[in-house]
């Protein structure tokens, strides 16, 4: 993804895809894996970050966090990134894989 003045752009690769295994299928599913993992690893960082700057300023409460209950606007920001998100790590599914 590339982000330009307010504006998501993404981008997609161009040439023949790789392939790994005879099944185009499993390099689809690991294309999707690997996506996941990569949002979750960049998710956990922030969200430590996150918590560590909180902790040292004496502001975190983890039970603050438990009872949180996000406005309408915040459950539709929440949505919109979910959905987003849910193109990317599906993406896979929808790449033609070039045939043998």
């Amino acid at each position: 993804m590339v982000e330009t003045e307010n504006k998501e752009v993404y981008l997609t690769p161009k040439g023949r895809n790789p392939h790994f295994f005879d099944d185009p299928n499993i390099d689809r599913l690991i294309s999707m894996v690997m996506e996941l993992a990569s949002e979750l690893s960049v998710t956990r960082d922030r969200l430590d970050s996150h918590q560590r700057i909180l902790e040292k300023k004496g502001i975190f409460l983890s039970d603050e966090i438990e009872k949180f209950d996000p406005s309408p606007e915040e459950l539709k920001a929440r949505e919109e990134w979910r959905s987003k998100f849910l193109d990317r790590v599906l993406n896979a599914l929808h790449t033609k894989y070039d045939e043998k």
